[in-house]
């Protein structure tokens, strides 16, 4: 059975917190979550355990036999519930509005964090999910079509929900980018080479800056704002993330990202016959593969039969697996059924758990904040009546940042932080007896 000990009225302390309460008002108490089973990724799973929360950071974590409950804590008892990381996707368009500039093949100078919509229906679906973190990423129309946005799918706005801007830079090659207009980037000699002469530019440009910086030169070099963006991708600040498929056009993108220019490198979708290349990748150890949103690739060996797309990678040695959606070409809040599919054909659970939240964490370099469930992380923190990937069981609470963002006990979703949690569901995800579709 399914007890709450905190009231909802415990939840509204908290939202007061998350609006920026007065500042001679009383702490917020910390929240103590009881769990039958938590599964923390980053270490092994605990049976009747506990998490601490305090603020919006993860206390401690461990058996409710070791880790005492502070007095005054409010308690959630989750018995005969699991609890677990928030979800990552690396790959979604569903921040705000999808951009696509569609004059240049390059756009250095663009990115997705004007086109936020903090508090959007879709955002507060995946929040109910499970979902708490996305990159929020521009379009494929080009080959580089800007800086996305690292963020959570709950909160008050910029200041709150932003984890880091930016999240990575967005680059397509092959198939969507190939521009029907003739220019330059017509076909994917074109594409590389424009992309190549923008990261030697980029390249040259960060290292006149370092030199400048660091003393070594001493003329002060000339302003480019459209290569300013660059100079983080080079520093290694975040990574670059390329849309791709197909053997041939993942094996290029790997050898101009990764090895020409030693960026940090997370190859996405890998689809169609790109399982071809995975031993390849195996041989990358720092390369993360994002998989999805297919999870098979059908004929590509001419035999009529379906291709695991997850399981070959995973088969061939690739370690560093994530699983995305693409949305919303697959809706956000069906990360959790892109994961169950994989395990379905034939990937590990453990495997596919971390691929959707520690995974996607350490390949956008962010593991210290989120992807576990470990002391001094963010308290994103999922508590479902079941494991993960089963879709029979229903999600009854979803933490952000350890403020209630959804909460089944109200049938409803607590948009952005706000007063009145009763307000209930605003996206059409819950039916009229309350129940999560």
């Amino acid at each position: 059975m399914w007890t709450r000990v905190i009231p909802v009225c415990v939840d509204a302390v908290l939202v007061a917190a998350a609006m920026g309460a007065p500042s001679d008002a009383p702490e917020p108490p910390g929240i103590a979550i009881r769990a039958s089973k938590i599964l923390p990724v980053a270490s092994a799973p605990i049976d009747n355990g506990v998490i601490l929360v305090r603020g919006r950071i993860i206390e401690a974590v461990g058996p409710q036999s070791e880790v005492e409950i502070p007095a005054g804590y409010r308690i959630i008892d989750a018995s005969g519930k699991w609890a677990f990381p928030g979800f990552i996707d690396l790959h979604a368009h569903v921040g705000g509005p999808d951009i696509n500039d569609m004059v240049h093949p390059t756009n250095p100078e663009l990115r997705v964090l004007e086109s936020v919509i903090w508090d959007n229906p879709e955002l507060r679906a995946a929040a109910a999910a499970g979902v708490t973190t996305i990159n929020f990423i521009p379009g494929s129309g080009t080959n580089l079509s800007g800086f996305g946005t690292l963020m959570k799918t709950a909160g008050s706005g910029a200041d709150d929900q932003i984890v880091r801007q930016p999240g990575v830079m967005k680059v397509a090659q092959a198939y969507n980018p190939e521009r029907a207009g003739g220019d330059l980037g017509a076909g994917r000699m074109g594409m590389s080479w424009g992309l190549i002469d923008l990261l030697e530019r980029g390249r040259d440009y960060n290292a006149e800056w370092a030199a400048f910086e660091r003393g070594t030169r001493t003329t002060k070099p000339e302003v480019h704002l459209n290569l300013e963006p660059l100079r983080g991708l080079f520093e290694r600040k975040f990574p670059v993330l390329i849309h791709t498929a197909g053997a041939r056009d993942v094996v290029s993108t790997v050898r101009m990202f990764h090895d020409q220019f030693g960026l940090r490198t997370i190859v996405s979708h890998g689809c169609f016959n790109a399982w071809r290349s995975a031993a390849e990748l195996a041989k990358v150890p720092d390369l993360f593969v994002n998989l999805g949103p297919r999870n098979y690739d059908f004929n590509a060996t001419g035999e009529n039969r379906f291709v695991p797309i997850f399981t070959e990678y995973w088969k061939a040695g690739v370690k560093n697996i994530t699983i995305n959606t693409d949305s919303p070409v697959v809706p956000e809040e069906e990360l959790f059924v892109q994961g169950s599919v994989a395990v379905r054909l034939g990937l590990p659970w453990e495997i596919a758990l971390k691929a959707m939240t520690l995974g996607g964490a350490e390949a956008l370099g962010v593991a210290d904040r989120i992807g576990s469930l470990a002391p001094g992380c963010d308290a994103d923190i999922v508590i479902k009546d079941g494991e993960p990937f089963d879709i029979r069981t229903r999600i009854r609470l979803v933490l952000v940042s350890g403020r209630v963002a959804y909460d089944s006990a109200i049938s409803g979703f607590i948009p952005a932080f706000g007063s009145d949690p009763e307000i209930g569901d605003r996206c059409g995800c819950i039916d009229e007896q309350g129940s999560f579709k």
